[in-house]
């Protein structure tokens, strides 16, 4: 064993310089380097240029079979050849290196191995040549990436492998590369300059060494000094393991080394040791996995260590203290302790407080998308309000003068009355829309629920498929205090949702309507609003059911369980904020495969019950007042102008707000009162009655719109309008309020 072991480190080292020991030459140094450079090529290359001189034979690279055999040559020569000059060896494996790193880097690209060898190119520069032979090197390198930049900029490059965005990359790794490649050239600068110079001290201090020791030999003046010196290193070694200490000790995290194989403490700083209430060191990690969450060492030890034996890179990553909750952000690498054994070097860091604010953040983003969701439907639903509500005057107001001329004929006065009461709805689901995307106020007055689940029930069965069906048992006539439409609406989506569940294999949708106690409603806590009575609605159906995850969830706006453009996700949650509007409240039970119930609770009106929208009274009737009509939409126009005209009333119309301004202008005693719509084009009716009452301060003024978000009631009373009426307008409604007007009625907001 000592020969073969004396044979070896003759091949790597060769024999000894003649010239000076290792602590007196950096040339030494050098010379030894660049022979085990030469060295690692003859004896490792081998394996390397046999299958890659036999690749390139057989694709028929000629070119790379005589670089590599070239190449392989020189380092057999050069490796025996230790009588060649030590510039020549040295300028030739520098060159080597370099131009395999350009020939690599111009066949494979930047995601080759080039970039390896021209990082290594100055590196061995300044190792072999010093500090300029480095910087040179590395300018050589600088101006080698920048003009293949250029040459693949101007289309030169063209056999590259074809890459995404190739020139951005190539300036971005070449800036990159650079930099890193500046840093350790520098560093190596630094750290052979401060070699040099330790070399240089060394050999100053052998001298003095040697002459101390010469007068060591006959003074003990010279022993005591020899041994005030060793007592100072060992000073300036404890004070340097004190500031190592103290720096550990410093930093907010919890920092630990463990024997990579059993898993003993060898070290904790003072934060971990403070934290976990003592110092563990010399305990197993297991003995504390309780108190401090690790993970196991045989899970994370592999990653650690290659398959040598020997430390990769850092590990990093996260969990959760057991017992507090805490999140951690772990970086674990193995590391050699002093002893020489493998040891796990952990650092914790305390990551809570950011782990909950970019949760608190992502729940933020949540709202803000939600409320940007609910903007755009209140921007949506008030311009479908202003134009709908155009149409619905003019239906509802054709239909009631054709209501007036179809006296003695039953079946046309069925017909019309039908129209009224579809318009009436239609004016009733325009408001609802308003109110859900919070634009409107609504109207609540007791309302008959079993009446509205009738005419609901109506409207079911005649959509739905004959495989669904129906049955209702409805035992209360109680009212809730609530608004008509919106408890149709309930009704309606909770049914419709039912249906769908069972559209596939059909079922059966009960509804069941009773009066409870708010014992019998409420089994816990009763809720502070409401009464004893509660009126108890309940849907269930036979479909498919919903597990839990989803039931947490259906009365999330948008969220539907649908396929795309089946379902939008709104109809459950308008249900459960109408009941809420109404201090209500709505549970819902299911299971997959068992169906759904849903049971809706609502406070008992104590007294009242639902109101038609009918008028027996006829019209007030007018005495040939003159008035001004203005609204841009020539059916509406049309349709007040006639109502007008029957009660008795002088009407001049205009469907352009400028043309009326400008015949007001002309003869403003010429009109006894004005009713504008508010939203036209060029003037609205606001700015309309604003011109208008700065003539005449005394003209009466009624205000229409049907979406009021550019002027509220207050508002349009402080202008000096007498009424503010909403669109569709009745007739009935219309004629109260021209004649209030005229006769000076203080004002007031209309119907």
């Amino acid at each position: 064993m000592p020969f073969f072991r004396e044979r070896l480190q003759a091949a790597l080292h060769g024999p000894p310089a003649e010239s000076a020991s290792p602590a007196q030459s950096l040339t030494y140094w050098r010379e030894r380097i660049l022979h085990a450079l030469y060295t690692a090529g003859a004896l490792l290359g081998l394996p390397a240029y046999v299958p890659s001189v036999y690749l390139a034979v057989k694709e028929s690279l000629w070119s790379v079979a005589v670089i590599d055999t070239l190449v392989y040559l020189w380092l057999v020569v050069a490796w025996r050849g230790r009588r060649m000059p030590f510039g020549l060896r040295a300028a030739a494996i520098l060159g080597i290196i370099f131009a395999l790193g350009v020939f690599l880097l111009i066949r494979l690209g930047p995601f080759g191995a080039g970039p390896v060898w021209l990082f290594a190119f100055p590196v061995m520069g300044g190792v072999l040549f010093g500090t300029r032979g480095g910087y040179l090197s590395l300018g050589l390198n600088a101006a080698t990436l920048t003009g293949l930049g250029f040459l693949l900029a101007g289309g030169y490059l063209s056999n590259l492998p074809a890459v995404a965005n190739m020139q951005a990359k190539w300036w971005v790794i070449t800036v990159n590369f650079l930099l890193l490649n500046t840093m350790a050239v520098v560093s190596l600068s630094v750290l052979v300059q401060g070699l040099k110079q330790t070399l240089e001290d060394q050999r100053a201090a052998a001298v003095a060494l040697a002459s101390k020791h010469r007068e060591l030999q006959h003074t003990s003046r010279a022993l005591t000094l020899a041994l005030e010196e060793r007592r100072q290193a060992e000073s300036d070694l404890r004070r340097s393991h004190e500031r190592f200490a103290t720096v550990l000790d410093s930093i907010d995290a919890d920092i630990y080394v463990s024997d990579l194989g059993d898993g003993t403490i060898l070290f904790m700083n003072r934060h971990m040791r403070d934290r976990l209430g003592g110092d563990y060191t010399g305990r197993s990690r297991e003995d504390i996995a309780q108190v401090f969450h690790l993970p196991v060492a045989d899970r994370t030890r592999h990653p650690l260590v290659d398959s040598a034996g020997q430390p990769t890179g850092v590990l990093v990553w996260e969990a959760s203290h057991d017992a507090t909750g805490r999140h951690y952000l772990n970086f674990d690498r193995a590391i050699h302790w002093s002893d020489g054994r493998l040891a796990r070097l952990e650092i914790a860091m305390d990551v809570t407080d950011r782990e909950k604010a970019r949760q608190e953040r992502q729940a933020l983003e949540s709202q803000l998308r939600q409320a940007q969701k609910m903007e755009a439907i209140g921007t949506l639903a008030g311009g479908i309000a202003h134009d709908f509500n155009n149409i619905l005057s003019a239906i509802i107001g054709f239909s009631e003068i054709a209501l007036q001329d179809a006296q003695g004929h039953p079946q046309l006065i069925l017909s019309l009355e039908e129209v009224l009461h579809a318009g009436f709805r239609a004016r009733d689901l325009t408001r609802q829309i308003l109110t859900f995307s919070r634009q409107a106020e609504v109207e609540y007055k007791p309302v008959c629920v079993s009446a509205v689940v009738r005419e609901a029930l109506k409207l079911l069965r005649a959509s739905l498929p004959s495989t669904i069906e129906i049955a209702a048992e409805l035992n209360s006539d109680a009212s809730v205090l609530a608004d008509q439409t919106q408890i149709h609406q309930v009704v309606m989506n909770l049914c419709t949702n039912a249906a769908q569940a069972m559209q596939v294999r059909g079922g059966r949708l009960n509804l069941r309507l009773r009066d409870v106690s708010v014992e019998e409603a409420f089994s816990g806590t009763p809720p502070t609003v409401g009464g004893p009575r509660w009126l108890h609605l309940q849907v269930r159906d036979t479909g498919h059911g919903m597990n839990a995850a989803v039931r947490a969830r259906i009365f999330e706006p948008f969220f539907t369980t649908k396929e795309k453009g089946k379902g939008t996700g709104m109809g459950l949650s308008v249900v459960h904020g109408i009941v809420e509007a109404c201090r209500g409240e709505i549970r819902v039970e299911s299971a997959p495969g068992q169906g759904a119930v849903f049971d809706v609770f609502l406070p008992v009106a104590e007294s009242g019950s639902l109101v038609e929208e009918t008028r027996s009274d006829p019209p007030l009737a007018g005495r040939g007042e003159r008035i001004l009509l203005v609204d841009d939409e020539p059916q509406v126009a049309r349709v007040t102008e006639m109502m007008l005209q029957a009660l008795g009333y002088r009407v001049r119309t205009f469907t352009d707000s400028v043309a009326a301004l400008e015949a007001f202008q002309a003869d403003p005693e010429a009109v006894d009162l004005m009713v504008t719509d508010m939203t036209m084009p060029e003037i609205t009716g606001a700015d309309l009655a604003r011109e208008v009452l700065a003539l005449r301060a005394d003209l009466p003024v009624i205000l229409c719109t049907g979406f009021n978000a550019q002027i509220g009631e207050e508002h349009a009373l402080t202008l000096g309008i007498r009424k503010f009426l909403y669109k569709p307008v009745r007739r009935d409604d219309l004629a109260l309020a021209v004649r209030e007007v005229l006769r000076g009625a203080s004002p007031r907001v209309g119907l």
